[in-house]
């Protein structure tokens, strides 16, 4: 099953349009990422089910790819499904993972935003990065809090760039995406036994966050305001040199 924060390709209904959308972000992110590694060690962190670590492993023969992620469930369905002979997985937790080697390049696409120390996650990056690598992150870059409660921080280009900046990390290349807003099911009670829409239920749970979080209205409709109603999302290249 696929879930607001896990999506399994091989396991998707077609049919449902925001979940094949959110699907074609992402890859297009790994397609970015793709075109950006460096050297022959690549480091995918956060991997998920696989599917975006086999593509950086598809296309790069010549590069040892190695996917982490912390849940077991999801590195056990990666190593079932998406395999290649310059791929493997290891189920561990980001802020912690170690490699005596290091890693030429290192992709984190919608990991920051998930943990609850994003300075230490990106300090353990800067550790594992070789000298002269790249590191390619992305975060949403507009409000996310009231309609996730799997993010736990919020993050505009200015603060997204200033984690790096600790490291000496300076932003160079980047890509932005626009997800203009799917409403269909938007405040449908999620069906219980059967695979859940991704944007069935969120508008309940987006007014039951403004009741707790009565300021946070302000933050959206700013936003609103600013950008029209869409999510925004940048992935973008962090190296020294």
């Amino acid at each position: 099953m696929h879930t607001l924060e896990r999506i399994y390709p091989l396991k998707m209904d077609d049919r449902l349009a925001a979940d094949q959308a959110t699907l074609d972000l992402h890859m297009q992110r790994y397609a970015f990422a793709s075109r950006s590694l460096q050297g022959p060690r690549v480091l995918d962190m956060a991997c998920g089910c696989g599917y975006g670590s086999a593509l950086l492993a598809e296309q790069h023969p010549d590069k040892q790819i190695t996917g982490v992620d912390i849940d077991p469930e999801a590195i056990a369905y990666a190593q079932a499904n998406y395999q290649f002979a310059n791929l493997r997985y290891v189920c561990a937790n980001a802020e912690t993972y170690t490699d005596a080697e290091g890693f030429d390049s290192i992709v984190s696409l919608e990991t920051i935003e998930h943990l609850p120390n994003p300075v230490r996650l990106i300090a353990n990056y800067a550790s594992l990065l070789a000298k002269g690598g790249r590191i390619i992150a992305s975060v949403p870059t507009t409000p996310t809090l009231d309609g996730n409660p799997h993010h736990l921080h919020d993050f505009s280009p200015r603060s997204f760039f200033r984690l790096f900046s600790r490291h000496s990390l300076k932003p160079r290349e980047h890509f932005e995406q626009i997800q203009r807003w799917e409403f269909s099911g938007l405040f449908k009670k999620p069906r219980e036994k059967a695979r859940q829409h991704r944007s069935e239920g969120v508008g309940n749970a987006v007014l039951a966050y403004y009741r707790q979080h009565p300021l946070y209205l302000f933050k959206r409709l700013f936003a609103i305001l600013r950008y029209g109603p869409s999510n925004r999302y940048l992935t973008c290249i962090f190296s020294a040199d």
